[in-house]
């Protein structure tokens, strides 16, 4: 468990214990900081774990990892068409099928039967399923009448990063079967998402004003500040972290010793590389060898609450401050536009659904 012991800069936060998500150097305080290996700049090495703000978080197959893979990927947006409610009714459809037997549980002699079970899934779930089909229906069919398509390209290269944020085709595959999904389902959650973004973004508009005010408002936020990137390598004893330092002096290679060595393992798999960071991060005395070293240079051996490190730095970036250049502008553009499409989806998939012809035919 990662705590701290007040309301002090981040380099005051601490774990309890080595072995725990913060693995190293960084402990989460507040909202954004982060953990050894979480990219956080323009330019950074592209990290495997999938949430890019917060912890570092060892995949594991769950449905909300699917799920907010699902929006990041697609919309970007909190979509209103993710069917949870009919992955939980599916799984019950299945076991339903499944069955042979009227009776599907027996109680100290009494039954509930599969006519008791289906009313209620009905009662439960059924309205809200009902509802996201209907919705989807008429996504699709808005999209036919406007001849919007999404193309098979698109979707594949979606699905491949989802795969890439879950942990791989394993860890996909056991998310997928534990909700009774096929990898045709979730194909086709992403094409519905894509069309949706297809349908509404055109309705989007930025203004330079927007733009600007977003730019002033946020311009401390938006500089860099200064920066290093840094590998490192984590062992529980002085002396093992001198006999290393002696053997990268003799001209070993540092990611190989820091994949062979460091107690670290989270960076340890990417031979020790943390990527960017800049102060106020990392642990105090982690932080002040760091930005005392010049690219190439390597550290003696600093302690920390983790054990003795040896730092690598590779490349020093000097603060600067925020420039409404082209990429900047471009990157706050896209930011504000899908803010505005965020909040409008939902609106346009009500006045979609209000201006239909719809009946409901359930519990009649």
């Amino acid at each position: 468990m990662c705590t701290s012991s007040g309301t002090g800069p981040p380099s005051r936060w601490r774990c309890a214990s080595r072995t725990v998500a913060c693995t190293s150097t960084r402990c989460p305080g507040k909202a954004g900081e982060r953990f050894p290996g979480v990219a956080e700049t323009r330019g950074e090495v592209k990290q495997p774990q999938f949430l890019k703000t917060g912890a570092m978080r060892p995949m594991r197959p769950t449905l909300d990892r699917l799920m907010e893979s699902l929006r990041a990927r697609t919309n970007r947006t909190v979509v209103a068409l993710v069917l949870t409610a009919a992955l939980v009714a599916g799984g019950a459809v299945t076991l339903l099928a499944q069955s042979q037997d009227d009776v599907v549980a027996w109680v100290n002699g009494e039954p509930i039967t599969r006519d008791e079970l289906y009313e209620e899934m009905v009662r439960y779930v059924g309205t809200q399923v009902l509802d996201e089909m209907i919705l989807i229906k008429l996504v699709r069919q808005q999209a036919a009448q406007r001849g919007v398509e999404v193309s098979e390209d698109d979707v594949a290269a979606q699905l491949a990063a989802i795969e890439e944020d879950v942990g791989g085709p394993e860890q996909l595959k056991s998310v997928l079967q534990m909700y009774n999904m096929t990898y045709d389902d979730l194909k086709q959650q992403v094409n519905l998402n894509l069309l949706l973004r297809a349908l509404v973004a055109p309705e989007i508009e930025v203004t330079e004003d927007e733009i600007r005010s977003y730019f002033d408002e946020n311009r401390e936020r938006l500089g860099q500040p200064e920066q290093v990137r840094a590998r490192h390598i984590l062992v529980e004893t002085e002396e093992q972290a001198k006999e290393l330092k002696e053997r990268l002096e003799a001209g070993e290679d540092f990611a190989a010793l820091a994949k062979e060595h460091s107690i670290d393992r989270g960076s340890a798999a990417r031979g020790g590389d943390l990527g960017w960071f800049g102060r106020g991060v990392m642990v105090e005395p982690f932080e002040k060898a760091a930005f005392s070293l010049k690219p190439g240079e390597v550290s003696d051996p600093v302690q920390t609450d983790f054990g003795y490190h040896l730092i690598l730095v590779e490349e020093r970036r000097e603060a600067r401050e925020a420039v409404l250049d082209e990429e900047t502008r471009s990157a706050i553009e896209e930011q504000l536009r899908e803010e505005k499409l965020s909040q409008r989806i939902p609106e346009w998939l009500d006045e979609l659904r209000s201006k239909a012809d719809v009946e409901i035919r359930l519990g009649r």
